[in-house]
């Protein structure tokens, strides 16, 4: 577990320009938890979903078209679906990653019949940190490029 919390803080007017500028100090790790700080869970899990599917290979399309859907209409069935599915491709995967973040969001760990047995809180955001994560180090030469180039294609979704 790190260190970093997620509390749901009082959203900053110019969160991404303060972004761009711890970025530009070498804290690209502090952007990411910022990021998840501040962008909605749904936000940043469809916006994810965008890119990954840019570049998770095709075995991955039908978790990808799960997991959206699962967040246009979320059921109980489709959320253990995606984790099944999420399981047998890998958790440590940037698209398991997000399905695991979608299945700790909501309801319990425990199959139909038992105790439920719910997630920690910080849990879900913490798997959607690790998504950025993964993301902003893949297939650039520093973090911080990753980073960066993430926050870019992030405000330019924004501002359309």
């Amino acid at each position: 577990m790190s260190e970093y919390t997620y509390p749901r803080s009082t959203p900053a007017a110019n969160w991404q320009s303060d972004a761009l500028q711890l970025v530009a100090a070498g804290r690209w790790e502090e952007v990411l938890t910022l990021w998840v700080q501040q962008a909605t869970p749904r936000a940043l899990s469809l916006w994810l979903l965008e890119r990954l599917r840019e570049i998770e290979p095709p075995a991955f399309a039908l978790l990808l078209t799960e997991m959206h859907r699962w967040n246009t209409h979320p059921e109980e069935k489709l959320r253990w679906q995606i984790f099944h599915h999420a399981e047998i491709l890998g958790f440590d995967t940037p698209a398991g990653a997000l399905a695991l973040s979608l299945f700790w969001s909501e309801g319990s760990m425990s199959p139909e019949g038992l105790e439920p047995i719910y997630p920690e809180p910080h849990l879900s955001a913490e798997m959607r940190r690790c998504v950025l994560l993964m993301l902003a180090t893949r297939n650039t030469d520093t973090p911080a490029e990753g980073t960066r180039h993430l926050l870019a294609q992030w405000n330019n979704q924004e501002k359309a």
